[in-house]
């Protein structure tokens, strides 16, 4: 702080030369003018520091001592206002951002969205902006308590919900609602069969009586586990069926692509151009925005500026990477992608794990079929309730 002051009020280095320099410390103390930083240089020279302010008593209390005075250097004080009056346009600049960036940071620019799973970051902002939560909405006006309401109305997946925000950037908080569990009566008989053609394998019955044994095989819509449970000294009762029934079972699955297909390919030379979106206005800062783009191909990056994590400003910087492409006739080469898409397809399927699978690939009439064929290991009971 102390260093802040000296810097605001001035301060000059001086060197004191003459016969009697103690003399002329002593009228300085007389007079009341604070030195520092005294160094001696020889029996007849001393270096000093003083304030700006007080030179000039400085000079007149040295006057009787033989002594002269030379100013080696200046910091701060008259040094400083002289800049800044040299640069009063840059200081109005400079606070006239500043004024800006603060009513900046009365509205919202930026909405991020977090916790969003089943439902996308597209319905959330169409929904917030009916609440009336956008770009360029007065945030100091927003109720939070009411927008939560709304959105909870709007969204019924949703569970909870809140909005903070922090200067411009606005982060919505979003917990979806858990899928409610299976509710039946326990009384209520059912018998588990099987969902698919397999060899049984494993069996784990928790309730009912078993059909089956491991090692047989069953056939879709078979009853693997009975709701009926036979008793000696009483009649047959009813239960719900419960266990799981692991199985060998067996697929082909096939993708089928045309052998020739047709792809883009550069025709031209590709150019860029710039835009700025100022709040929810674009300015294109390019000739020809009318003109159709028909062959071309269009990538747009946005590039806000603001810092990352703080505030956003209400100014987007656009460019747009524009190429002129054809579509031409190519072998088909995707080969490895069909058996990608066919294993994820499988394992979409299937209540278990893969335990071989392999891949056969034939040409016949102008397309590509690519075959997978694979043993899996699966719990293929399902429940089956009694009318």
């Amino acid at each position: 702080m102390a260093k802040c002051m000296d810097k605001i009020r001035g301060t000059v280095r001086a060197e004191l030369r003459g016969a009697l320099p103690e003399a002329a410390l002593n009228a300085c103390a007389l007079r009341g003018v604070e030195l520092w930083d005294l160094e001696c240089v020889d029996p007849y020279t001393l270096r000093l520091t003083a304030y700006e302010s007080q030179l000039g008593q400085l000079r007149s209390a040295i006057e009787g001592s033989m002594c002269q005075l030379q100013v080696l250097s200046h910091r701060g004080g008259s040094r400083n206002r002289r800049m800044l009056r040299r640069r009063k346009w840059l200081l109005l600049s400079a606070a006239l951002a500043a004024a800006l960036l603060g009513l900046s940071s009365l509205f919202i620019w930026e909405i991020q969205v977090v916790g969003c799973e089943k439902l996308s970051r597209g319905q959330i902002l169409r929904a917030l902006e009916d609440c009336g939560v956008g770009q360029g909405t007065y945030w100091p006006a927003l109720s939070t308590d009411l927008v939560r309401s709304r959105m909870l109305t709007e969204l019924p997946e949703l569970a909870w919900m809140t909005v903070n925000v922090n200067g411009s950037r606005a982060v919505v908080l979003v917990s979806e609602r858990q899928e409610k569990p299976e509710i039946y009566l326990e009384s209520q008989a059912s018998d588990m069969v099987a969902g698919k053609t397999g060899i049984i394998t494993k069996m784990s019955v928790l309730n009912g009586k078993p059909l089956v044994e491991k090692g047989q095989a069953v056939t879709e819509g078979e009853v693997l586990i009975s709701a009926v449970m036979d008793s000696i000294t009483n009649a047959p009762r009813l239960v719900r069926a419960q266990g799981s029934v692991e199985a060998d079972t067996w697929y082909e699955l096939t993708a089928v692509c045309p052998l020739e297909i047709w792809e883009k390919a550069p025709a031209g030379h590709a150019y860029s151009r710039l835009a700025l979106k100022c709040g929810k206005k674009r300015i294109n800062l390019y000739f020809g925005s009318g003109k159709p783009l028909d062959g071309y191909d269009k990538i747009v990056y946005e590039y806000n500026l603001g810092l990352d994590g703080m505030f956003a400003l209400p100014v987007t910087l656009i460019r747009e990477e524009l190429c002129r492409r054809e579509t031409a006739p190519a072998a088909c080469r995707a080969e490895r992608e069909m058996e990608q898409r066919l294993l994820e397809n499988l394992r979409a399927r299937i209540d278990g794990e893969i335990v071989s699978s392999s891949f056969s690939v034939s040409r016949s009439g102008g397309l590509l079929l690519v075959t997978l064929r694979a043993q899996c290991s699966e719990n293929i009971a399902e429940r089956a309730e009694w009318p």
